[in-house]
């Protein structure tokens, strides 16, 4: 693995399949795929949308790769670890992580990066296209960096001309911590994959909308701190929320009046 001649340890982190999920209508919108049977001598499917499509394709994908990676030699010192299912596999060291019921890699990570983090790693590079996933980590950051102060977090961000590389804690630092830790809540309210988004409202406008009403960030980080809690039509958080959706839906010139 290329990633190994800089680093002393990977993490590759895979998606769980559970049935009864709420992302299950997200991928009967995708359609349904041709089951095939994933074994060392299959071939490459000749149309690889379709075989992405079946779940159970990518069970037995991702778990015949796990099993591939660990049984590889690799440098000594060189540590890798990689989810099996709930299960994660490892090579290269004595250290091992406990099962995880994370449904999505999207949180996962969080937990190979703070296992990571609390084995004395400090500079640690997350590889992902999924906005989703830079969202949780600076809203976790904080969290980590009081736990870890020398963690140094970058993201390898996008493909392509569109590649970058993006510095979590210089992000944060520029938010600020309320902000950094309320902006998953913030992504999930205005739409994403599991919410609707508001109708012809993008993330840039009601980005700015959040900036002219800046008091709702205490209800969004309420929910950070209290995910079960039930929030009414009489608590002042529902307020706060009903009035942050008006401005999202109202033309940039009222959001300060």
């Amino acid at each position: 693995m290329r990633q190994l001649e800089t680093s002393m340890r990977v993490d590759v982190v895979w998606d769980r399949y559970l049935d009864n999920s709420i992302k299950e209508s997200t991928r009967e919108k995708r359609g349904k795929g041709v089951r095939r049977k994933v074994a060392g001598q299959t071939k490459v499917p000749g149309n690889w949308p379709d075989f992405l499509r079946d779940p159970t394709n990518k069970v037995e994908l991702f778990q015949f790769l796990s099993e591939k990676i660990v049984s590889t030699t690799f440098p000594d010192g060189k540590q890798v670890f990689a989810t099996s299912g709930a299960s994660v596999v490892c090579s290269g060291t004595d250290h091992s992580m406990p099962p995880c019921d994370h449904e999505e890699a999207d949180t996962r990570i969080v937990v190979h990066l703070q296992d990571a983090l609390e084995s004395g790693c400090t500079t640690c590079l997350v590889r992902t296209v999924d906005t989703d996933v830079l969202v949780i980590l600076i809203g976790k950051y904080h969290f980590l960096a009081s736990k870890y102060p020398s963690a140094d977090i970058w993201v390898a961000f996008g493909s392509g001309k569109n590649f970058l590389f993006l510095h979590i804690n210089a992000i944060c630092s520029t938010l600020g911590k309320e902000k950094s830790t309320a902006l998953p809540v913030f992504h999930s309210f205005t739409g994403c994959d599991t919410t609707s988004s508001f109708f012809g409202k993008g993330k840039k406008s009601v980005w700015e909308a959040w900036g002219a009403y800046t008091e709702v960030t205490d209800a969004f980080n309420f929910i950070v701190e209290h995910p079960h809690a039930q929030i009414t039509v009489d608590c002042q958080e529902f307020q706060m929320l009903e009035r942050s959706q008006s401005l999202y839906m109202t033309r940039p010139a009222l959001w300060c009046r």
